[in-house]
């Protein structure tokens, strides 16, 4: 029998300092676009992963955290409102409804205002947006129209009720016989 290679050690979290924070800030906005509040989050949970483990008070690095957000703010590299209308362009594109995007960006940290913002500028550019993006989660889904074996209707709606679409916005999507 092959034994399971054992589990390497973690190593332990670096001490915090200015420099640290600023090289974690960075290769994380790298790698992704975020929000300052969540942003604020990810180096906060590196301080308090680092001061639990070198038994310092992780809040004497706040200030050094929110400085840092504030920092990146002002000079470009952390901009909620592009973050949320890119968001909401690609959630949309998925076919997310208005409901389950609130609900992922809220947890990112955005306010409910600047996410209805980025909504209203993104949903411009259809009739009914909610109609379109029920769609594009039906087709992703296989659901409706797109189904390759016969399913159980209230099934579907239900998934469709799950996914955050209004009962009338799911018939209306499952209803379509229109095939892209």
């Amino acid at each position: 029998m092959d034994k399971k290679p054992a589990r390497p050690e973690r190593k332990s979290p670096k001490k915090i300092s200015k420099t640290y924070l600023e090289n974690a800030a960075l290769y994380y906005l790298q790698r992704y676009a975020t929000s300052a509040e969540n942003l604020k989050r990810v180096l906060m949970r590196k301080v308090k992963r680092s001061c639990a483990f070198h038994q310092v008070d992780a809040e004497d690095f706040a200030p050094l955290v929110d400085e840092l957000v504030a920092r990146y703010m002002s000079v470009g590299l952390v901009d909620d409102t592009v973050f949320a209308r890119a968001r909401v362009t690609s959630l949309r594109r998925q076919g997310h409804s208005k409901q389950a995007i609130l609900a992922r960006l809220q947890a990112k940290g955005l306010s409910k205002s600047q996410i209805e913002a980025a909504l209203k500028l993104v949903d411009e550019e259809h009739d009914d947006p909610e109609i379109t993006a029920a769609l594009a989660h039906a087709k992703r889904k296989k659901l409706g129209p797109w189904r390759k074996k016969p399913q159980d209707a209230q099934k579907e709606l239900a998934a469709m009720g799950r996914a955050g679409f209004s009962y009338e916005v799911a018939r209306r999507a499952l209803a379509n016989t229109e095939e892209d």
